[in-house]
C-alpha cells in the first residue's frame, strides 16, 4: 500500500471527518492485507481480485460496519479513479 500517497488522496476526501477517519482507513488497509496475504495493490488492480477480496472479508466484518472493505473501496477509487460495483451488482 501507497501509504503517503494514500493518505494525501484520503485528505480530499469530504467523507472523512474528525482526526481518526484517516488513520483508522490506513489501519483497516494494512489489517486487509494481513488478513488476506495479500498487497492492496495487486488486488485492486484486477477487478475479479478485488471482488473475491471484497467476498473474502465480508463473513469477517459485522453487516452493518465493513471497516476493511471500507478502506479497500477508498483504496481501489485512489488507483482507479473509478468505484467498485455494489457486489451484488458485479458481474465476471
Amino acid at each position: 500500500m501507497l501509504e503517503k500517497e494514500f493518505e494525501r488522496f484520503l485528505e480530499n476526501d469530504p467523507n472523512l471527518t474528525g482526526k481518526n477517519g484517516i488513520p483508522f482507513r490506513l489501519s483497516k488497509g494494512r489489517k486487509a492485507e494481513e488478513v488476506l496475504g495479500v498487497s492492496l495493490d495487486t488486488i485492486v488492480a484486477n477487478d475479479d481480485s478485488m471482488y473475491d477480496a471484497l467476498m473474502k472479508l465480508k463473513p469477517l466484518e459485522n453487516p452493518a460496519h465493513n471497516p476493511m472493505q471500507n478502506a479497500l473501496r477508498k483504496y481501489y477509487i485512489f488507483k482507479n479513479n473509478r468505484e467498485f460495483p455494489r457486489l451484488n451488482q458485479y458481474k465476471r
